[in-house]
């Protein structure tokens, strides 16, 4: 009974606290994720001991997996199908050949700048290769930049949470002693096959028993039907092996379409409850997450160099970044962005909360230092966002322009 009254209040106050330092978060004009993993630092081994990374994280890092789960759902929910239409050229070419080019080159430079081998790089690669939705949308809100520009970097950072997660896991996947590269190819694409229909068929079933004239029952009791929802798609994941990741993201795409099309009547996706349900598990997720990542700090900054992990990050957002924009973009042609329009998207390239979940999912897998490089590169590219989109988008003349916000 102690046991239970004493998890209880340090649950308590770890949501007080949480409320408490987004609060200061907005008044400092800093991303309340770093302030969660301070916290996580303050709790952790080399703080005050409350927490430890591993217990968190818990059996099989389950509880993280689950947290990131509801991360990728509410990716799915900002998810515009219009936006991937119009652009999808762009888009998929960013999200595909754009995460697989970062990866690689990201893996070149961590073995070189820290002793890692090639795999280590190329698994810490594709956890730095995904970018932040949460991170990008405050920039772009106050910057008067075209349209179909942030429609395409929202997309792609929507989108390339759930690539990049995907193609971690594939990488972590090698690692396992058992079974041949053809065996576990397969395996992992009916783990895919199985996540998007899942997904699909949870989707589906939300917004019939949501809104249908006869069997919608649930009506006025929407934000337990999406809890629902969501435990039963975490479960039946793990359940039928499935990926988790993409079942999430999904579900979240086909509520969210349902969600976009209430807007024009009147419907239970138009109403004030669901769009709170999904801010509070994203927020309830990203400081979870970022509270793990705190605890993972110690003992990862011993031997390291602090020159080498800001090259590192100057290496993703000077060099990586604006390569794979200028060689891939062009080839759209539907799209046709111009050199100020691709200028821009070179600039603007959020590392943030999926990185963080992934590095707790791979932890076992990689070096301890690599926390602190995940670290380093999420706090670096989310201040040269901060710091460079808008003196860029002023040089490059949209400051000039009737943009639209997203």
């Amino acid at each position: 009974m102690e046991k239970a009254s004493l998890l209880l209040l340090l649950l308590s106050g770890l949501l007080i606290a949480a409320l408490f330092l987004s609060s200061l978060s907005e008044r400092l004009r800093t991303p309340d994720i770093l302030w969660f993993m301070l916290l996580g630092l303050l709790l952790g081994p080399t703080g005050l001991r409350v927490l430890s990374g591993e217990s968190l994280m818990g059996a099989g890092h389950v509880l993280l997996l689950g947290a990131v789960f509801l991360v990728l759902y509410e990716a799915g929910i900002r998810t515009r199908i219009d936006r991937v239409r119009d652009h999808g050229i762009a888009i998929a070419l960013l999200v595909s050949l754009g995460l697989l080019l970062t990866s690689i080159l990201l893996a070149v430079a961590v073995h070189y700048l820290f002793g890692m081998t090639f795999y280590e790089g190329l698994l810490l690669g594709a956890i730095l290769s995904t970018t932040d939705p949460a991170s990008i949308l405050p920039i772009l809100r106050k910057l008067p930049i075209p349209p179909r520009v942030s429609e395409t970097l929202v997309a792609e950072s929507a989108l390339g949470d759930v690539t990049g997660s995907l193609m971690t896991l594939f990488i972590l996947s090698l690692s396992r002693p058992e079974g041949t590269l053809s065996g576990t190819l397969l395996d992992f694409s009916f783990s895919i096959l199985w996540g998007a229909l899942s997904g699909a068929l949870l989707g589906v079933a939300v917004i019939l028993l949501a809104t249908h004239r006869k069997i919608g029952l649930f009506r006025d009791n929407l934000p337990v039907l999406m809890m629902s929802a969501l435990f039963a798609g975490f479960g039946l994941s793990l359940f039928l092996h499935a990926q988790a990741l993409l079942c999430a993201f999904v579900l979240g795409m086909v509520v969210g379409r349902a969600s976009e099309a209430a807007k024009k009547e009147s419907s239970p996706f138009s109403g004030e409850a669901f769009k709170t349900v999904n801010d509070l598990v994203a927020y309830l997720a990203s400081f979870f997450i970022f509270l793990v990542m705190g605890t993972l700090i110690p003992g990862s900054t011993e031997g390291i160099s602090w020159i080498r992990l800001l090259l590192l990050v100057l290496f993703l957002v000077v060099l990586v970044r604006p390569l794979v924009v200028f060689l891939l973009l062009p080839l759209d042609r539907r799209s046709r962005f111009s050199l100020q329009e691709m200028g821009f998207m070179s600039v603007v390239r959020e590392t943030g909360i999926m990185a963080g979940a992934l590095l707790g999912l791979s932890h076992d897998a990689l070096p301890p230092q690599a926390s602190i490089i995940v670290i380093s590169v999420v706090v670096g590219t989310i201040a040269f966002g901060a710091l460079g989109s808008a003196p860029m988008a002023r040089y490059l003349g949209f400051a000039n322009r009737d943009g639209n916000r997203p």
